[in-house]
């Protein structure tokens, strides 16, 4: 199984060859200053943990310092065993859980996120990601 990499100018798209066998509803969090750390993480959940489909902000937003990837997957079912590769793997990052894509849709972003935007990138930080409904 290989992935592909596209960069749409505001997101990098990190995406299995083979398409889930589920309905995408919401996606895991990690927070970094370093991008291309994030992007590792992404390929490596995707090749050898069976996720299909992340994203990372290709620029950082407003007056935020850190990157984020959106690791998308079905449910919450798999935030401890993310949690666990988190402390051994991935400590270098925070890790924030689960947000549903109806939270997004809602806009439930924090305040000190949302105080570091300005017009456009809220609307583009809010909007549904390409590959599902």
């Amino acid at each position: 199984m290989g992935l592909t990499i596209n960069d749409s100018g505001y997101w990098i798209y990190v995406e299995s060859e083979e398409k889930p066998s589920y309905v995408i509803t919401g996606k895991y969090l990690f927070f970094s200053e370093n991008q291309d750390r994030l992007i590792a993480i992404a390929k490596n959940e995707i090749l050898n943990n069976g996720f299909h489909l992340a994203k990372v902000n290709s620029r950082l937003l407003g007056s935020n310092t850190e990157y984020v990837l959106c690791l998308y997957y079905q449910d919450d079912s798999r935030k401890y065993e993310l949690a666990e590769r988190h402390g051994e793997q991935y400590s270098d990052t925070k890790y924030r859980y689960w947000k549903s894509d109806e939270d997004t849709l809602k806009g439930k972003y924090s305040k000190e996120f949302l105080s570091k935007l300005d017009g456009a990138d809220k609307q583009h930080s809010t909007e549904k990601t390409k590959e599902h409904p």
